[in-house]
């Protein structure tokens, strides 16, 4: 298996990179689109990888889809100056970034327990980008609620599939019950 197919890869260190040079990028255009890049970063990393499938089958493969029209959304509403454009502050943009990596990091820990490796690298993915916004509100009050809806969405989307997965076999049951419905890995 090649670094770039590495689940650790894919799920942390490309979303980041990705991510900050969106941030980084969008920061030319000005202080209140650099927020949308973590989005712009997500969306990068899921059209690397898992993709965007058409027709999405199931609910996971919807998920890149909703986060591209939340990302749309987003920078459609911020070149507007529609309300919830305006920046959030230092303190509400650090919490609400804080709060953000937090429930992306236990959507990835729920994942992993609860069996789906796939949803796991997808929160995971979350939290790296999410982590990548902290930063950015640590550093400037440029934080707008326009740019956290592409990322919430991403993480309701997550725990709507968590909450929609089949309940474990018992122990000693066997089958392939225990196995993530989700998850068909690509070893190369």
């Amino acid at each position: 298996m090649s670094f770039l197919h590495h689940p650790a890869f894919q799920s942390l260190v490309l979303p980041l990179a990705l991510a900050v040079l969106a941030c980084l990028l969008l920061r030319l255009a000005g202080p209140r689109w650099a927020s949308l890049g973590a989005a712009l970063g997500l969306v990068i990393a899921l059209a690397i990888w898992p993709g965007f499938d058409w027709p999405a089958r199931s609910r996971v493969q919807m998920l890149p889809w909703v986060t591209l029209v939340g990302t749309v959304l987003a920078a459609l509403a911020t070149e507007l100056h529609a309300p919830g454009t305006r920046a959030l502050g230092r303190v509400r943009g650090r919490v609400s970034t804080l709060l953000l990596t937090l429930a992306a990091l236990a959507l990835a820990a729920w994942a992993a327990v609860g069996g789906s490796l796939l949803l796991a690298q997808l929160a995971a993915m979350l939290g790296s980008v999410a982590g990548v916004l902290v930063l950015v509100s640590w550093r400037s009050a440029s934080i707008t609620p326009a740019a956290l809806l592409p990322l919430w969405l991403h993480g309701i989307g997550i725990a709507l599939c968590l909450a929609g997965l089949p309940a474990a076999a018992p122990e000693g049951a066997g089958g392939s019950d225990a196995d993530d419905p989700y998850y068909a890995p690509r070893w190369k």
